[in-house]
């Protein structure tokens, strides 16, 4: 007896089956709840697979700045990474969240920047000034640009609060050589380097002698029209090399100058010389149409050895702080414009050997320190315009007439 299997057909009155889905057809209850569990439960299991071919979720931010997050290399790499920071809040679906990429160190903004970039200026300011104030003097002889720091200094002697007004006016050698450094230095030195004083000392001898920046025009003087001063490009002076590399070739001698190679004759102008610790042992800015006056400052460059600047048109005094010079051994301040008495300073120059003091305006005796040096030291040629008046000299080797004509003298020693 065959025996069949129903599916709860529905019958009518008659006890006929009838087709449950057709017109007219009632569901029951307990079908209708059948229907609606097998279909939430076939979701279920599209969910569940689906889930299981989905990437696993990872929420914890803390492995993204450890280079951990999903789709990024992290810090070490410095790439962006993907944090979930920031998403929707009550979203449940990362892939429904927008992906946000940020940098471990987030770049600043322009008004931090500058914020930052003014304070690191002013610290450098302030830095170099606390080096540089007690190393500068404001010079005694009158010139018009620096008449109202001697005022200043005369009424109320000389202070921190006034040199550091004269190394901010941009009208003098010093404020144009505290500029360069703060302002134009392409070199990176710090206010705690050895050779920052010497850095500046070069660089305000560059502008003390007439020198001018590429961008500034050249200055005509009243003798004839001559161009007046001299530029950065005449020595490569104030390049971003080191100081000692302020140095360039000459050829002003014309075609036994560049055959020379005898050292004695050597024509370079600038830091011709320095020793194994990189300070300044020669210079020599000869016949380089030089203006202006030398300055105080240069006692501070102490391992100078050779001071060459013959045959220029330099004026004023002597530096009476040259005297403390004590490694100096050669001195040419010859065919200038030099004026005033020979202030007597040389006392402590042990090792000097030659000094050509001739064709410039000085006058008065020659001092006794020269002298003596002459006499008992290490002094060989002292040179001077003595050929009667205005120098009067009984140590010279050789007088000259403050024009062309020099003359032997009988010396005191070597005959």
């Amino acid at each position: 007896m065959t025996k069949v299997l129903s599916f709860d057909i529905e019958t009518d009155n008659s006890r006929k089956a009838r087709n449950p889905y057709g017109p007219g057809a009632v569901h029951s209850p307990t079908n209708t709840a059948r229907t609606y569990l097998m279909f939430c439960l076939a979701l279920f299991v599209i969910y569940g697979v689906g889930k299981m071919m989905l990437p696993a979720k990872k929420s914890n931010d803390k492995w993204a700045s450890r280079g951990d997050a999903e789709g990024g290399w992290g810090s070490q790499h410095h790439h962006p990474i993907i944090s979930n920071k920031g998403t929707t809040s009550g979203a449940t679906n990362d892939w429904d969240s927008p992906v946000k990429h940020y940098h471990e160190n987030p770049v600043p903004s322009h008004s931090s920047l500058h914020y930052s970039e003014a304070a690191a200026f002013e610290l450098k300011e302030t830095d170099f000034l606390m080096e540089l104030v007690p190393h500068v003097f404001i010079p005694a002889h009158s010139r018009p640009e620096y008449e109202k720091y001697q005022t200043k200094s005369n009424d109320r002697g000389v202070d921190a609060d006034l040199t550091e007004e004269l190394l901010y006016d941009k009208n003098t050698p010093h404020g144009m050589a505290f500029d360069f450094l703060i302002n134009r230095d392409t070199r990176p030195i710090h206010h705690d380097d050895p050779h920052l004083i010497q850095r500046f000392v070069l660089t305000l001898l560059f502008y003390a002698t007439g020198g001018k920046d590429e961008s500034a025009p050249p200055s005509i003087s009243g003798d004839g029209g001559r161009v007046s001063g001299w530029d950065q490009g005449t020595a490569h002076f104030l390049t971003g090399l080191h100081e000692c590399h302020w140095v360039k070739k000459s050829f002003d001698d014309g075609f036994w100058g560049i055959l020379s190679i005898d050292s004695e004759t050597d024509r370079r102008v600038g830091v011709t010389k320095c020793n194994a610790d990189m300070d300044v042992t020669e210079i020599r800015l000869a016949d380089l149409n030089l203006v202006g006056f030398i300055p105080e400052e240069i006692k501070w460059l102490d391992s100078l050895e050779s001071f060459d600047i013959q045959n220029n048109h330099l004026a004023g005094p002597i530096p009476e702080s040259m005297g403390e010079l004590d490694e100096l051994s050669y001195l040419s301040l010859d065919g200038n414009n030099f004026s005033g008495t020979i202030p007597d300073v040389f006392a402590n120059l042990a090792h000097l050997e030659r000094a050509y003091l001739n064709f410039n305006d000085f006058n008065g005796a020659m001092p006794r320190s020269l002298c003596i040096l002459r006499e008992e030291g290490a002094l060989k040629d002292l040179w001077s315009d003595c050929g009667g008046y205005p120098i009067t000299c009984t140590c010279c080797t050789v007088c000259c007439d403050m024009v062309s004509e020099c003359n032997e003298m009988q010396s005191q020693k070597g005959g």
